[in-house]
């Protein structure tokens, strides 16, 4: 059995699809052949051909789901909110759910390209290797900055970011650093990026919320 390894669920600006149930129904989470929802306030995990709140889940991976609502099929990807009335416009809000590592894995997207993350407290700054930086088109020319990691002391370089996604929060002209060696094996979303957020915990959710 497949371990859910990303959710995240963004309310954004105004929805409008209409569903038979009474409440808004939230994907929390995405995985393969499952989807985890929240039908009515209670925490629901469907798998593909399982049907409630009048939804029924016809596939699912971790990149998106299709569900049926009223006869209809449509595809639902990370960012999606069903709404039986039309949401208000609000801050943007992504949550991740804990993956059986105790990690917070999503998908983000760092100067327009796609790339998978590690939202990380305990980085300073947004984090990746020479490998990750040369493949997003990064010279490493930035200032050259010590760095300790669990692997001992190593060279790192300072860039700028022009735009750092995750959903749809974005920010800009975020701080990071180039790290020699293979070190972080997945790009870090250190402080640089979440000191903009405001997070908080709910059991094994991490919630993200723009401040503005």
């Amino acid at each position: 059995m497949q371990i859910i390894r990303a959710v995240v669920m963004i309310i954004a600006l105004a929805l409008s699809n209409i569903i038979n149930a009474s409440d808004e129904v939230e994907i929390l989470g995405l995985g393969e052949n499952k989807v985890v929802l929240n039908v009515e306030g209670v925490t629901r995990v469907l798998h593909v051909g399982e049907t409630a709140g009048g939804i029924k889940v016809i596939s699912a991976d971790i990149e998106q789901c299709v569900l049926e609502i009223n006869g209809q099929s449509k595809a639902y990807r990370m960012g999606n909110q069903i709404s039986t009335h039309f949401a208000k416009t609000q801050k943007s809000i992504v949550r991740i759910v804990q993956d059986n590592t105790g990690l917070y894995r999503s998908s983000g997207m760092i100067n327009g390209q796609m790339v998978n993350v590690i939202v990380d407290t305990g980085a300073t700054l947004v984090t990746m290797n020479a490998d990750q930086a040369k493949s997003l088109g990064f010279n490493i020319t930035g200032k050259p900055v010590p760095v300790v990691t669990a692997s001992g002391k190593t060279k790192g370089y300072l860039i700028n970011l022009d735009k750092v996604s995750l959903g749809e929060i974005h920010a800009y002209n975020v701080q990071a650093v180039i790290i020699e060696g293979s070190y972080p094996p997945q790009i870090l979303l250190g402080m640089s990026f979440l000191q903009r957020l405001e997070i908080s915990h709910r059991q094994q959710l991490l919630e993200l919320q723009q401040k503005y």
